[in-house]
């Protein structure tokens, strides 16, 4: 226990002025007159003592009154962070560190948690009356907005201009570096940070400036209130991967309960081009989520953007999740075998997909050697059975899957010849052991494994199992996991795979599309499926794939329209020029602080778009218990956890001075006074006697 007032204690002298007039007093005799003398004796035994008895107790009460009187005044407090006289006559650094990420805009009685923050701010700086050096700063982006001294009357406008962002705050990294690069001096140093506390401290860097220094840093966590009425989107994604104008496509999306209240009747909506096309309305559980669907057709070719929506609560940034949908227009294939014969059945088989060479652009080669490719206008490469690749060739390929173009590969009896210089390029497909050729009207019957693959789901054939074909002769093959088998074998042996390479995409046949091979060609299920194959190659989701708020997009560009002017919409509705990457052909948008779908312009034409995603780690459920936290720290006495329902001012005194005793002296006073009133009453014969 220490004393803010610790001169008064001198006035524990004044306890022994009871006793000193009770001894001046034994000092002056006074004579009674008696009557008779028979009852001295009895007096002497009995009413002189209770008498001095009660004198000695009315003088301990009255010397405990006063000493209680005097220690009240003294301000005593309990043990705190800092004695005193440090917190009054020692220099000070204050480092205020206030989160403003996206988090900090949930609502709490009426007000966001960064307002609540704002509000609570003056409270510490009015907690240092003394030499002190106070630097306010903010998380997103991280910078210092304030530094000088307490009494500084501009600090309330500082404070007040802070506001909410989009952004992620990893407000432990951001400590780290302001603590790292502060020149302090001050032998007191202390840190608040007001959050709602996302990540998890490095143990090691708070033990470098806790244990390490000297002069160890106090923390002060001051928390935020727990999240009541809040429903969060946590996924929205198209699962269809073929996509066309008059195809259903299927939405999945989840949804979170975070509160603490169960959720009846809520509307959750989608939105194809601002038009409402589904709704479903459901009750969640508090602290449970629900997974739901819909199915809509997107109506028209080019960017379709989808929203799903759910009502407004306590978090509105994750109330509403957009969606860009390419539905390509048309397909540019390129086909390449041996021999115009290899190719025939194919081109025939592309050209009665679309007749009027609308949708479908094609352009065939033949040659022996396949060397150098152009790949800059196309979408899908078809490679028929090919007799030699170079390895410059190889790696053309290789870069066009991996910025998201799509191959369907024909392997054939010629594998053998460019098996080495696959291997060599890092193509990820079957490894081929060897052929395998049935004589006679032996066959080997295909069968799909799984026919929800988006190949095969939704293909409109009268009877799936009869339209399989049979295969004469395939390549026999070994598979690795990051290869799904579309269509497979009665035996086990892959006759389609489908194969995920960078942010492109590949199906490789084990067999040719040739009457020797196999009987596919005769099969209606043809068309339709090599149909389906190409849309969901062609469909261009590299630049429609959404990023996290402040990531930098990239978007690839075609060669033919890199010179035009480009533009990016905002969702907020601001424009952007922006200049293109000449030499990676790619348009890098930087500017992602808003949270929607992006248009993206060439010569004011729509182009592309993609929407950005508030980060997982910003959603108000993701807090880290306060035990988890606190474990990171060394000891009790470098850091102090404060709730969000404690009155700031009162709670700082008693933490950094200790907690205030004066009432629990004033209590006692009152006690002793009671008690000395009680015992110092003078009875009705006392009083009678002192009449007379």
């Amino acid at each position: 226990m220490t004393f803010l007032s610790p001169t008064i204690l001198f006035g524990l002298a004044a306890v022994s002025i009871p006793l000193i007039i009770h001894l001046l007093s034994m000092r002056k005799t006074r004579e009674i007159d008696f009557s008779s003398i028979r009852f001295i004796e009895e007096l002497k035994h009995e009413s002189i003592r209770r008498l001095q008895l009660k004198h000695w107790i009315l003088i301990f009460l009255r010397m405990l009154l006063i000493a209680a009187l005097v220690m009240m005044f003294a301000r005593p407090v309990g043990e705190g962070f800092i004695s005193g006289a440090m917190s009054g006559e020692q220099e000070t650094r204050v480092l205020i560190v206030v989160d403003n990420s996206a988090s900090m805009s949930m609502e709490y009685d009426s007000q966001d948690l960064l307002e609540r923050t704002k509000k609570q701010i003056p409270a510490v700086i009015n907690a240092y009356p003394g030499q002190t050096t106070i630097d306010i700063w903010k998380t997103c982006p991280p910078q210092q907005v304030f530094s000088g001294e307490a009494g500084d009357q501009n600090i309330y406008d500082i404070v007040t201009d802070i506001q909410t962002t989009l952004s992620t705050d990893k407000i432990w990294d951001v400590v780290d570096s302001i603590i790292i690069k502060t020149d302090v001096r001050e032998p007191n140093r202390e840190c608040f940070i007001f959050s709602d506390f996302q990540y998890n401290p490095d143990k090691a860097k708070i033990a470098s400036y806790t244990d390490s220094l000297d002069v160890p840093w106090r923390f002060y966590l001051i928390t935020q209130p727990e999240i009541v009425h809040n429903l969060s989107l946590r996924k929205g994604e198209v699962i269809s991967q073929v996509r066309l104008p008059d195809q259903i496509l299927k939405v999945n999306t989840h949804i979170e309960n975070d509160g603490t209240i169960d959720m009846d009747y809520v509307p959750v909506e989608l939105y194809l081009d601002d038009q409402r096309v589904g709704q479903v309305v459901s009750s969640i559980k508090a602290k449970l989520g629900k997974d739901f669907g819909f199915e809509a057709f997107p109506g028209r070719t080019g960017i379709v953007n989808g929203r799903i929506t759910l009502p407004k609560d306590d978090f509105n940034f994750d109330n509403s999740l957009t969606i860009d949908l390419p539905i390509p227009d048309q397909v540019a294939c390129t086909i390449i075998g041996t021999s115009k014969e290899d190719i025939y059945l194919l081109e025939t088989a592309l050209t009665s997909i679309d007749r009027k060479s609308e949708f479908m652009l094609i352009s065939t080669k033949a040659t022996s050697v396949i060397d150098r490719i152009s790949l800059d206008e196309t979408d899908v490469l078809i490679l028929v059975n090919p007799k030699q690749i170079t390895d410059q060739a190889l790696l053309q390929i290789q870069t066009f899957i991996s910025n998201g173009g799509g191959v369907i590969w024909f392997m054939g009896d010629r594998y053998e010849r460019n098996l080495e210089s696959m291997q060599y390029a890092g193509l990820k497909i079957p490894t081929p052991r060897d052929m395998v050729i049935l004589t006679g009207e032996n066959y080997i019957p295909v069968i799909a494994p799984d026919r929800n693959h988006p190949v095969l789901d939704g293909l409109r054939i009268r009877n799936f199992d009869t339209e399989l074909p049979q295969v004469f002769r395939y390549v026999k093959v070994n598979t690795s996991s990051n290869m799904t088998q579309i269509l497979t074998l009665s035996n086990g042996d892959p006759f389609l795979v489908d194969i995920k390479h960078g942010n492109g995409q590949m199906f490789v046949f084990t067999s040719l599309l040739d009457l020797k091979w196999n009987d596919l060609p005769m099969r209606g299920f043809m068309v339709p499926l090599i149909h389906r194959m190409l849309l969901v190659l062609a469909t261009d989701e590299i630049n429609s794939i959404p990023v996290f708020v402040d990531d930098i997009k990239v978007i690839r560009l075609d060669r033919d329209l890199i010179h035009s002017e480009w533009s990016v919409v905002m969702p907020s509705g601001h424009s952007v020029l922006y200049i293109p990457d000449f030499n990676n052909e790619s348009l890098n948008i930087a500017k992602t602080n808003e949270l929607g779908s992006y248009k993206v312009l060439s010569d004011g034409l729509p182009y592309t778009a993609f929407s950005t995603r508030l980060s997982l780690a910003e959603y108000p459920s993701n807090r880290i218990p306060k035990d988890i936290i606190l474990a990171q720290f060394p000891s009790d006495d470098v850091v102090r956890w404060i709730d969000p329902d404690a009155e700031l001012s009162q709670t700082l005194q008693d933490i950094r001075l200790g907690k205030s005793l004066w009432r629990y002296f004033l209590i006692a006073a009152l006690i002793v006074f009671i008690l000395e009133t009680i015992v110092g009453r003078m009875t009705p014969e006392e009083l009678r006697t002192k009449h007379e």
